[in-house]
């Protein structure tokens, strides 16, 4: 029998199963954390599976990372879907490929032991089983400040990282839960988010749940400014930090836009233009919590 693993993240139970990818996750930055005891698992990843992407699929989404040096797709063949990802110097040479289907607690592939591949894999595994449950691995950096979350949103290199380090260095009682991706979700009529194993760069990795205050997407700016936004600029706002290949799909994208609709009801969205210093930080908070007496 193969080596299991089973993570308790955003409150449900993702076991991955297979002896290389479970060694491998062992020594991983982030997952150690998430562990728990071997339990009835709600979703899992099984390692092990070798199968071929048919040649009629419908190709969802494209994406060469010239950071990693690969290239990825996302496919659709009926209710099944496809991921791979290849090495772009030697295309035919793929370490990742998953197959779900609709409704499934399973997704099936092989990738190894690469801690990078490995870690991608599970990221886009849980994001199409956790999708029907109102969550979502959201692109952004978090903070948390008076025991609520605030997730700063953009494009890369717009700043979310300096700006929560902006938060930490100087507004007391904050600090980061997470600075990839967080888990974004609603539960009992509430939005709240949740640490990940997934954190980027930044090895913070913290199994906790706040409610969320607000969200802001920033820009660059020569000035610090900021507005809430109505309803239909905070979907624009927000949208764009969803899994990318998972929005390209009418399923997926059904599921994440109900999941939106019910966070933007009770939570602001802003727009804060901004300079990388300490009073864009005072000004993205006074406007979620009010100045400091």
């Amino acid at each position: 029998m193969a080596d299991k693993l089973t993570y308790s993240i955003a409150g449900h139970l993702f076991q991955v199963e297979g002896d290389v990818e479970c060694a491998a996750l062992k020594n991983t930055p982030g997952f150690p954390v998430f562990c728990v005891e071997d339990q009835e698992p709600e979703w899992k990843v099984v390692f092990g599976h070798t199968f071929s992407i048919p040649a009629d699929s419908e190709k969802l989404y494209e994406i060469e990372d010239n950071e990693t040096d690969t290239n990825s797709f996302f496919f659709k063949k009926d209710d099944v879907y496809y991921f791979s990802m290849s090495l772009v110097a030697s295309p035919d040479d793929c370490p990742l490929y998953m197959r779900y289907k609709i409704g499934s607690n399973v997704v099936e592939g092989t990738c190894g032991r690469n801690p990078m591949h490995l870690r991608f894999a599970l990221w886009m595994a849980l994001g199409m089983m956790s999708a029907s449950s109102n969550m979502v691995l959201i692109h952004s950096s978090c903070v948390v400040h008076q025991g609520k979350a605030v997730l700063c949103l953009g494009e890369s290199g717009t700043g979310k990282s300096t700006h929560t380090r902006l938060w930490l260095n100087h507004i007391p009682d904050t600090h980061l839960l997470n600075d990839d991706s967080p888990v974004l979700a609603f539960e009992n009529g509430e939005a709240v988010v949740y640490g990940s194993p997934w954190s980027g760069k930044t090895h913070c990795y913290h199994q906790l749940r706040f409610p969320l205050a607000a969200a802001i997407r920033l820009s660059q700016a020569p000035y610090n400014k900021i507005h809430r936004q109505n309803i239909l600029s905070a979907f624009a706002s927000v949208h764009p930090s969803f899994p990318p290949a998972l929005s390209q799909d009418q399923h997926f994208q059904d599921l994440l836009m109900g999941l939106l609709s019910n966070v933007l009801e009770c939570v602001p969205v802003f727009h804060l233009e901004c300079l990388p210093d300490e009073a864009a930080a005072w000004t993205s908070h006074n406007a979620i919590f009010g100045p400091i007496k």
